[in-house]
């Protein structure tokens, strides 16, 4: 048996963890007698001050956008302070665990633990493959980048010209996409299928999806779903358990409500049982969708890592960026004007999208570079 460990996250969004799970899915289902996986949270092999800043990321993408988006600029011009200085926080326990597990390749999802995984292996002359495999679309933080890595996996095809443009070997860098779990796919094997399958007379179907948004915004946008269209709205508060208190508070008294669920494991059943999917977006959000072709209507961006996705949305045709709150609308109106015929076309584009269903190519990629 071969063994492979995966260095993830599970605070730092939801993004890493999504594809370490579907990278474990992968494995699990195609290979499990071939090769057994371990995946660590880079940021425990730090102790408590790595662990707190692990911590305190959904708090400041949410109330301190701003600050996240200096924090996120700052790691591009200290990039190897940012190693060094993590190298010598999880040396110990990484090489403990490399110890005990042995690994035959290491494959990081989070770039906090590129370049300070290899400083200790160089240092160390420990020798172990190191594949690299990219979570963010378009805007990437240069902690990723390291050309000491055999391999890294890169998201789309701008993620590996900006790694060009920025010193990374061309022969380094292999394009796929993004890996999604498992229920993220195609009902359908046709175009044909997608058109006859369409709905186009029936009461739209919106799927609102959370992602550390204010509720006082999700209540605007919720309003203004059902004032404009015949409509059923369903809301994804996640963990959230303050804003799934609130809206049900809220639309308790109303005439109309919102189905509103808190964290589910039926987000892929969401996904194909609607018509449109309003979220930030973040690359995992997105790519889920596309896989399961569901038009995606931006509701913003995180600033910084996040800030040019809604913009690669528009430009492959796979959903709208917007420039505020109304727009959200004015991109609905754009989706179902003339019998939906925009929305046919977007669910068309993210069929022929080249990242879609690629867990399976990364999955077999990573095997056949071990066995």
């Amino acid at each position: 048996m071969k063994r492979i460990l995966i260095i993830s996250s599970e605070y730092t969004g939801h993004g890493h963890k999504s594809v370490h799970t579907a990278l474990l899915q992968g494995f699990e289902s195609k290979y499990k007698e071939k090769v057994e996986c371990k995946v660590i949270n880079g940021f425990t092999l730090g102790g408590p001050d790595l662990i707190a800043a692990e911590r305190l990321y959904n708090t400041c993408i949410k109330y301190f956008p701003k600050v996240w988006n200096n924090i996120f600029r700052f790691s591009f011009k200290n990039k190897n302070f940012i190693n060094r200085h993590n190298s010598i926080t999880i040396k110990r326990r990484f090489i403990k665990i490399i110890k005990n597990y042995n690994p035959d390749i290491i494959v990081n999802v989070h770039p906090m633990f590129s370049g300070s995984l290899l400083n200790v292996l160089k240092k160390k002359n420990i020798n172990i493959k190191f594949f690299i495999i990219i979570t963010d679309l378009i805007t990437i933080t240069k902690l990723w980048f390291d050309n000491r890595a055999d391999k890294i996996i890169s998201p789309s095809i701008e993620a590996s010209e900006y790694m060009i443009k920025n010193g990374v070997d061309r022969d380094k860098i292999i394009i796929f996409g993004l890996p999604v779990r498992e229920g993220f796919y195609s009902l359908f094997e046709s175009k044909e299928l997608i058109r006859e399958n369409t709905n186009i007379n029936d009461t739209l179907k919106i799927l609102l999806l959370n992602n550390s948004e204010k509720t006082k915004r999700l209540i605007y946008i919720i309003n203004g779903l059902y004032s404009r269209y015949k409509c059923e709205v369903t809301v994804v508060c996640g963990r959230n358990k303050k804003t799934y208190e609130k809206l049900k508070e809220f639309f308790s008294s109303r005439s109309y409500s919102p189905n509103i669920i808190g964290y589910t494991q039926e987000l892929p059943k969401l996904f194909h049982e609607n018509d449109i999917l309003i979220t930030r977006s973040g690359p995992t959000a997105i790519i889920e969708a596309v896989n399961c072709l569901i038009p995606v209507v931006s509701m913003g961006a995180l600033p910084g890592q996040e800030e040019e996705n809604p913009i690669y949305l528009n430009r492959n045709g796979l959903g709208y960026n917007t420039n505020s709150t109304d727009d959200i609308f004015n991109k609905i109106d754009l989706l179902i004007e003339n019998n939906r015929e925009n929305l046919i076309k977007v669910r068309e584009n993210q069929f022929d999208y080249y990242g879609r269903d690629v867990r399976d190519k990364i999955v077999k990629y990573i095997v056949d570079n071990i066995l």
